[in-house]
């Protein structure tokens, strides 16, 4: 699969044919916001159930171009949050005629289909879901730190562990070498 980031053209493009489907599809903006969610969110949710809300419950006949294009897109989102997750920009602030509402909308959404999967984060953290919510002057700024607080509450960086070479010195602090030490008989 792909991973590479769409172009502006096969953004435009996307968006052409989630039109085309009918007004019930989402837009560009809707959908970077619902696969946010589903890349940064608790668990996997099955395409078929995440796919159905894209197409707005329209018939999914002659959206396979749409639907390569909306995979390549999951795709990079999952390499991008996975990689660098500090630098993760919503769609809306890339100007377009995308709205930060309608990524909210988006990313409701994907929360929506796994809420036991959502519940523990919004009983503990209430306040990065506030953003979503679009209340106040200034939630739009709110969506990028909350999003990169999720993603990292429910997708820590793994812990990274050092080897030890047997003539290193000992990390217990003894100052012989690990061999001497606590890696003798290893």
């Amino acid at each position: 699969m792909l991973t590479t980031p769409l172009t502006d053209e096969e953004y435009d493009q996307l968006d052409d044919l989630l039109r085309d489907i009918g007004e019930q599809a989402m837009d560009v903006a809707a959908l970077e916001g619902l696969l946010t969610a589903l890349v940064i969110g608790p668990r996997p949710v099955p395409q078929a159930a995440w796919l159905d809300k894209v197409w707005g419950g329209a018939p999914a006949a002659g959206t396979g171009a749409a639907t390569g294009l909306v995979l390549r897109h999951l795709e990079y989102m999952r390499k991008w949050m996975t990689q660098d997750p500090g630098s993760f920009e919503p769609i809306y602030e890339c100007g377009g005629a995308w709205s930060g509402e309608a990524w909210t909308a988006g990313f409701e959404a994907g929360m929506a289909l796994d809420p036991e999967g959502w519940a523990p984060l919004r009983a503990a953290h209430p306040e990065w879901l506030a953003p979503f919510q679009r209340e106040g002057d200034d939630w739009e700024r709110g969506v990028i730190e909350s999003v990169i607080r999720i993603n990292a509450h429910w997708h820590p960086e793994p812990v990274k562990t050092v080897k030890v070479g047997r003539n290193d010195p000992c990390p217990c602090g003894s100052g012989k070498k690990y061999k001497k030490c606590c890696g003798e008989g290893k």
